[in-house]
């Protein structure tokens, strides 16, 4: 005979359930600026008292409980990342969790925004200095301390054009409940939409977006 059809071990428990919950909400921060990401994350959680994590899908050394071991690399994190978020939901009894996802993550915020549960997303769009690009530059590998001053300015306009179209994909994405605060704008402008996308008090919205170090690159 051919062998039973299926698997040969019961499923894990965190392959059975794959929703977050239809009572809860997930609020994603996204920032091509991590830095600026964190420090409003960390603002929230002062503020607010939600618990927030910073880029738990990129940086392996986001400070995380544990979770029997489905938390401790950035693929497993990823590959079961409803149920890891389940997890952090049950782990802080809350139906309320904020966490950061790299700009260049679409693909993870759709899979998040399939789910029942409540989901928003807040982008924060920084202004981005030609010394920020090429220190972005040499970070991800296109330029180093020895490329010539000509070459990094002929690099310029594509790493601009990089980083302003991973704004574009996430608009193109036509995401619902999406928010964006601006470096640009003012603190009144910037309350508005933390309110909304926190559902909170604009007192404490604005406490959040009067932060004044929030851009300092």
């Amino acid at each position: 005979g051919r062998g039973r059809i299926g698997r040969r071990f019961a499923p894990r428990f965190w392959e059975t359930e794959s929703s977050l919950g239809r009572h809860r909400t997930l609020m994603m921060v996204t920032c091509k600026k991590w830095h600026v990401a964190k420090r409003l994350v960390e603002r929230v959680r002062q503020v607010t008292n939600l618990p927030a994590l910073d880029y738990l899908f990129s940086e392996a050394s986001t400070p995380l409980p544990h979770l029997g071991g489905i938390e401790t690399t950035l693929e497993k994190r990823t590959r079961h990342r409803r149920a890891l978020m389940r997890m952090l939901f049950d782990y802080w009894q809350t139906d309320q969790l904020v966490v950061c996802i790299d700009p260049a993550n679409v693909d993870l915020m759709q899979d998040f925004y399939n789910d029942k549960a409540k989901v928003r997303l807040l982008e924060i769009e920084c202004d981005f200095t030609d010394d920020y690009l090429i220190g972005h530059a040499k970070r991800v590998g296109l330029a180093s301390d020895s490329t010539p001053k000509e070459t990094i300015e002929r690099l310029l306009p594509t790493i601009r054009y990089d980083v302003r179209f991973e704004g574009d994909r996430i608009r193109d994405a036509g995401f619902p409940n999406l928010l964006r605060v601006r470096q640009s704008a003012s603190i009144d402008e910037n309350t508005v939409p933390l309110a909304e996308f926190l559902d909170i008090a604009p007192e404490k919205a604005r406490e959040i977006a009067a932060t004044e170090y929030l851009f300092v690159d």
